[in-house]
């Protein structure tokens, strides 16, 4: 139809929006410290501390290349440190402040043990 707007394509990106529920384990403090003692995903997490991030991405993030970011938000993924938004064809992504409450609860009861 006339006037209509072609809906747009979605942009390349890794899919955090699924509403699927998320894959936890039996250790998720496990699964946090392992993905943050990866260089790359802590680069993207210091990154992302200071400012979300919009796809696509194909030049990589923080200073990161392309196939190097994706690999860290995927790690990051996996690890429930990362959420993301949809804005229009792009999503928004951040940190999941959620988990590193949860991180920083589980550190601080060692602190006090």
């Amino acid at each position: 139809m006339e006037g209509e707007q072609p809906a747009q394509k979605p942009s390349r990106h890794i899919c955090l929006t699924n509403r699927n529920a998320l894959g936890i384990s039996d250790d998720p403090e496990f699964d946090m410290l392992s993905a943050l003692a990866d260089k790359d995903v802590l680069t993207l997490v210091r990154g992302l501390s200071r400012e979300e991030a919009r796809s696509p991405f194909p030049d990589g993030l923080f200073g990161l290349d392309g196939p190097r970011t994706n690999a860290a938000i995927r790690k990051m993924k996996g690890a429930g440190l990362i959420s993301s938004r949809r804005d229009g064809a792009d999503h928004v992504y951040f940190l999941n402040a959620c988990r590193f409450r949860d991180l920083a609860r589980f550190l601080e009861g060692l602190i006090k043990a």
